[in-house]
């Protein structure tokens, strides 16, 4: 009796080995998939991350997941570097997690089985996504068998009379509950539906100016520069800006000169830029070893030829934008003081202004902003403009850009049949309560070349 329990048991176990191997197989095969889609192609250290923690989880070698490891295996960090001082492995990590959310939002929305990565640690979870009344199930290995002496517990008969009253009970509350059950998978398809298409209409976009093959140089605004007019009344040209004699040279009656060489050397700009630049940074399509934030006057014409680039803030706090503007339509000029700038439509449309201001005694602060979006110098990448007349208009622009919905409609316009988008430009316009912006709109655009 005891052999052939054993034996009964044995074979089990063996079929439970055989089905845990075959899920392990599965799952490396899923892993191997999502590193090589769309989403993480374009990184070089992301599908690597993932691959490596998953290989280890299947393998059951866990205790090879730790942030040491990960950093010397994966990013060729040297033995015994102090994760400490390096993070990079946790700012992938981050990435990491978003990307696979939006991995699933999207294109595996119909997969099997979920990869998640649990804050506080690296550790991969594989869960199966069952039909609905059955128990999901983890990779955890082999399940113990039941014991070979269970029984059932045989149910009591109850009489004829209970049973159609239950029977009837349960088949209106099996309705109910199908009917609940098909609205709310119904919405719920609609919804990742939706996010779908705003998620792959905005990737356009932003893979547009990530790529891992070129640096992207996030540009804020020059602060400093814009006091420094204001304060001189000597707007500053491209050329001397770049080559450092404007500011080397100018020259304030209104301010001492440890004020002025503060302004001269230090770099400033304002808390609306530094979210900006923020916000860009969590991007699921940001390639963190080619993000490169580039104060303005640091910038080189190199980094405007040969990479990308997204610039905030108009011409009179980074005069680099002269370079975007002369293929504009939508131009910033400005005169001696930059409260004084406004934006001029050179071609304006019918029922569009010729001239855009911010009034100076408007209550309400109405102010405008230009985003646009154009080839790099030699035409190998792509630049972005995201300026306003004043923090509030630049960050009412980002804020815009930034939301998949607002720019559906305008991404899906500027959509060639190829999939790439055409240059675009829009005039944006909205009210500021102090320097915060109020809900925007764009009030004229430009579509191609």
């Amino acid at each position: 009796m005891c052999a052939a329990t054993k034996l009964v048991s044995n074979d089990v176990l063996a079929d439970q080995v055989s089905a845990a191997s075959a899920h392990r197989a599965a799952y490396w095969e899923l892993a191997r998939r999502i590193a090589s889609s769309e989403i993480f192609a374009k990184s070089e250290f992301l599908p690597k991350f993932l691959l490596y923690i998953c290989d280890r989880q299947l393998s059951g070698k866990t205790h090879e997941i730790t942030e040491q490891q990960i950093g010397e295996r994966v990013f060729g960090r040297p033995a015994g570097y102090s994760p400490g001082e390096d993070n990079i492995v946790r700012n992938y990590a981050g990435q990491l997690r978003k990307r696979l959310e939006v991995y699933y939002e999207g294109v595996g929305k119909h997969d099997d089985v979920c990869i998640s990565i649990p804050r506080g640690g690296y550790v991969p979870v594989f869960r199966p996504r069952s039909p609905i009344g059955e128990t999901s199930q983890q990779d955890a290995g082999p399940v113990e068998p039941l014991p070979v002496e269970a029984k059932p517990v045989e149910p009591l008969s109850p009489s004829p009379a209970a049973m159609s009253g239950n029977r009837n009970w349960r088949m209106f509350a099996l309705g109910v509950a199908v009917c609940t059950l098909v609205f709310a998978t119904a919405l719920l398809a609609y919804r990742a539906q939706a996010h779908a298409a705003r998620y792959s209409t905005s990737h356009l976009l932003w893979s547009s100016l990530f790529s891992n093959s070129q640096d992207t140089f996030i540009v804020p605004a020059d602060s400093g520069l814009g006091i420094l007019q204001n304060l001189t009344e000597e707007p500053a040209a491209l050329a001397d800006y770049a080559n450092g004699k404007y500011l080397s040279n100018v020259q304030s009656r209104q301010m001492d000169d440890g004020n002025l060489d503060d302004l001269r050397t230090q770099r400033y700009t304002s808390i609306a830029d530094l979210t900006i630049t923020a916000r860009l940074a969590r991007l699921p399509e940001v390639i963190p070893d080619r993000f490169v934030m580039r104060y303005a006057r640091d910038l080189r014409m190199d980094d405007l030829r040969n990479g990308n680039a997204i610039l905030l803030g108009a011409i009179h706090t980074d005069p680099w934008v002269t370079l975007l503007q002369q293929h504009l339509n939508f131009q910033f000029v400005c005169e001696k003081h930059v409260n004084e700038c406004r934006i001029v439509n050179l071609h304006p449309a019918p029922g569009e202004q010729q001239t855009y201001a911010s009034p100076a005694k408007d209550p309400s602060q109405q102010t405008f902003a230009v985003i646009a979006f154009m080839p790099n110098l030699s035409r190998s990448g792509h630049l972005l403009l995201i300026g306003g007349l004043n923090m509030a208009g630049t960050q009412a622009a980002a804020d815009m850009l930034l939301d998949s919905e607002s720019m559906q409609p305008i991404l899906k316009r500027a959509r060639l049949p190829d999939g790439s988008l055409q240059p675009f430009e829009l005039l944006v316009e909205t009210s500021s309560l102090g320097a915060e912006a109020l809900p925007s709109r764009v009030i004229a655009s430009r579509f191609g070349p």
